[in-house]
């Protein structure tokens, strides 16, 4: 008996992500909050209900970054892990591996995880192309040469 391997497509891994970043937002906004002494962006109504002011007091590069660094450490440690898998894939039923869904190395892993970021650079169309490959594979997938799976590690 072959053991076939199923991809994951669009919606499964859709929810993943924003699992992942339900758990991500927080815990990131909560570390920039520490790390810059204070809340870093404020929105109030303006004179409408359609205006608003904006107003940031800290340093939004550095937020930014804290972001950055979060994803990309959050990505690899889970991804290069036992499980191959990050908490909202674990929770939907799905891990990544290499093409044979092998486990990743750390530095595949990094590389996936600032792969990832070029895939959201294009507006969602790295992400889009899921529907349309047979093995169901993002821009990151294609440039990382891994694939996302059905089935819990």
């Amino acid at each position: 008996m072959i053991n076939e391997k199923f991809y994951a497509g669009f919606w499964v891994r859709l929810f993943a992500g924003l699992l992942d970043l339900a758990f991500l937002v927080p815990l990131g906004a909560l570390i920039a909050y520490f790390l810059s002494g204070s809340s870093y962006e404020t929105i109030s109504a303006g004179e409408n209900w359609y205006s608003y002011s904006f107003s940031a007091s800290g340093n939004l590069r550095f937020v930014d970054l804290i972001g950055y660094v979060l994803s990309v450490a959050y990505i690899t440690y889970f991804l290069a892990g036992n499980k191959q898998a990050t908490i909202g894939k674990r929770i939907m039923g799905i891990y990544v591996g290499n093409l044979d869904g092998s486990k990743l190395s750390k530095s595949h892993a990094a590389a996936r995880a600032f792969a990832s970021m070029i895939t959201s650079a294009t507006l969602g169309l790295g992400f889009i192309i899921v529907i349309f490959t047979k093995e169901k594979i993002s821009l990151h997938d294609f440039l990382c040469n891994t694939r996302v799976f059905f089935g819990k590690k």
